[in-house]
């Protein structure tokens, strides 16, 4: 092959990569959040909601430290939530197989929270308050 073929389909590949990652990783709900399906990391310094689709990726969100954060997870679908450091958060588990939020101290819900498989914690080690399948720290 002469150097101008290999250029030209080298170049089509750097072209390919990013459109895939322009498409790919970007616009989970937060315009800097950066996501693979349904794994998402929220960008630092602003608030954060993401809503997981069904029959994606299971629902994995780290939530930014000091900001709100906002999830809802597909329903049945595994559903993990970080937000222990946000300001806030509320989830909807979507009635989970397998449901684990780690909350602030105060300040977050965890809603559609059933079974055993529904593990939630308050701030590093404190368990929240249950109402039906809301779970709650206060």
């Amino acid at each position: 092959m002469n150097r101008p073929a290999i250029l030209a389909i080298l170049a089509g590949f750097a072209v390919g990569i990013a459109l895939a990652l322009a498409t790919g990783l970007a616009g989970c709900g937060s315009s800097d959040m950066v996501c693979e399906g349904d794994h998402c990391v929220c960008p630092i310094g602003a608030p954060c909601s993401h809503a997981c689709t069904t029959g994606g990726n299971a629902c994995e969100v780290q939530c930014a430290p000091g900001e709100p954060c906002s999830v809802g997870c597909a329903a049945g679908e595994h559903c993990h939530v970080e937000c222990d450091q946000a300001a806030s958060c509320a989830v909807d588990c979507g009635s989970s197989p397998d449901c684990q939020v780690t909350c602030p101290a105060t300040g977050c819900t965890v809603r559609s929270c059933t079974g055993p498989a529904c593990q939630v914690t308050c701030g590093i080690a404190a368990l929240p308050s249950h109402s039906g399948t809301t779970a709650t720290c206060p």
